[in-house]
């Protein structure tokens, strides 16, 4: 019933587009058909990804929960720039192997590959519950990276080859926000975990946090093998008949012309980052990942000892804020897919993150600030899941996609070092300076998204005017 519910909240038919429909489509253009292929997609697809994704997330951002709960004392982490090292070296391996990991996963499979690395990177967590000084758990986490690497840009190619341009955001909002939903549990789940300290002492809590959670990933990997799905030009796909598979390949052909599988070569990868729209794109994604980050990492440690909440009302208390942002996104998702628009909504998520990033770092009383929290996770998550959409609306080809994509995951690596670093521990509790460089970023990206929206409107008014034909095709027009 779940898997129903989802699918049809999912399920919404995308207009014809700029583009004329082929034969093929409009033989096949049955609505309840049309319904039946993108929920059986819908079910197979974004579920797993998402619950992969959570695990991802909890993998990377427990030890802000394991810092309050006895890792700094027990590994000597709080000692000048430790923590600081400890939380950036994860993003090293992540930016460096996105690109490659995206140049293979078409050819070695998206579950075999999938599994792979997230088998690879549960076996990594538990072995952090083992750790018993700052250096081990620095290289461990350094692993985690390297593995972490491929999922994320890996799930984001996948699910925007199977979907048209504007069905995409509402499916990549349900993929990233089901990670930030069911993560804001993680918290929750994680105080029950150190609890079996109290009647296990082998391990103090903290250890307990990494081991347990290791194995849930280990069995999820075994899991997601049997269930992801491949790309959609993929023979290794069984779940759809011959005639729902030509079904999908035709309507995709219509959205954005017929595209065929293409290698990810070294050429097209100058070609891409050669593309100022990739640029533009990323820095607005970079500047989402900073803020994500930093309120994976730093939330709980400001609640406990900047707010002076107890440790277990900082558990609980972090997760409230995840979830309002999963259900602004959504809302977002669907205004944007459904006024086919994706820059404003941009600018508007930069702007509400500001706002709650101001409330957070200079208001006094606790309470504004912790509902300063709301907005300011609210509009960072809304950038990431927005200017996901946007530039897998605006980039045609295969490869131009997977190399576009890799390229902004890894520059949200940089994000993810620029957050670790910007809060500093000499700055606790209140990481005041932290924030004001979210903000700074945050600011960034909506003047990124205003020139952005100029720029195209003024292609789209070339390739009107018969001035420009825009990536070989002469129907395409740019999504704005």
């Amino acid at each position: 019933m779940a898997e129903k519910e989802l699918a049809i909240s999912l399920d919404e038919n995308a207009d014809n587009g700029h583009l004329a429909t082929p034969p093929s489509v409009d033989g096949a253009r049955d609505s309840n058909f049309e319904k039946r292929v993108l929920r059986k997609i819908d079910v197979r697809l974004i579920p797993i990804l998402g619950a992969l994704y959570t695990i991802a997330m909890v993998d990377r951002s427990n030890i802000s929960v394991a810092r309050i709960s006895g890792l700094d004392e027990d590994v000597g982490l709080a000692v000048g720039d430790r923590a600081s090292v400890a939380l950036l070296v994860f993003f090293i391996g992540y930016m460096l192997f996105e690109l490659p990991s995206n140049m293979i996963i078409h050819k070695v499979g998206a579950a075999n590959w999938i599994a792979l690395i997230v088998f690879a990177w549960g076996l990594v967590s538990m072995g952090i519950g083992f750790v018993n000084n700052w250096v081990a758990l620095a290289v461990l986490r350094a692993f985690l990276g390297v593995f972490e690497a491929g999922f994320y840009p890996g799930c984001v190619y996948l699910i925007s080859s199977w979907y048209r341009r504007y069905e995409v955001q509402k499916r990549l909002a349900v993929f990233f926000m089901t990670g930030s939903a069911l993560s804001a549990f993680a918290n929750i789940f994680a105080l029950g975990l150190i609890q079996i300290a109290k009647t296990n002492t082998t391990y103090k809590g903290w250890r307990w946090i990494y081991i347990i959670e290791g194995v849930i990933t280990c069995l999820a990997a075994v899991l997601a093998w049997f269930i992801i799905v491949d790309f959609p030009d993929s023979s290794r796909n069984k779940f759809l008949s011959a005639e729902e598979s030509a079904f999908v390949k035709a309507r995709l052909a219509e959205d954005r012309g017929v595209e065929g599988r293409e290698k990810v070569t070294w050429a097209v990868f100058i070609e891409t980052i050669t593309d100022w729209k990739v640029w533009s794109f990323s820095l607005m994604y970079m500047a989402g990942a900073v803020g994500v980050y930093a309120f994976l990492f730093f939330l709980p440690i400001i609640l406990r000892n900047g707010m002076g909440y107890s440790l277990e009302l900082a558990f609980v208390l972090s997760a409230p804020p995840a979830l309002f942002s999963v259900i602004e996104a959504m809302v977002v998702s669907w205004l944007a897919d459904k006024m086919r628009l994706r820059g404003p909504f941009v600018v508007v998520q930069g702007v509400v993150a500001i706002v709650g990033l101001c409330m957070t770092g200079f208001l006094k009383n606790a309470v504004a600030r912790y509902i300063g929290t709301f907005l300011g996770e609210a509009g960072v998550n809304g950038l990431v899941v927005t200017t996901l959409a946007w530039q897998a609306n605006n980039l045609r080809g295969d490869a131009r996609r997977a190399c576009a994509t890799a390229v902004m995951i890894s520059l949200s690596g940089i994000g993810g070092i620029y957050s670790s670093l910007v809060f500093r521990q000499q700055d606790a509790p209140d990481y005041t300076p932290g924030i004001i460089a979210v903000m700074a970023i945050c600011v960034a990206a909506v003047v990124a998204a205003c020139v952005s929206i100029v720029f195209l409107k003024w292609e789209n008014k070339r390739a009107d005017e018969g001035k420009k034909i825009i990536d070989g095709l002469p129907d395409f027009r740019y999504t704005i």
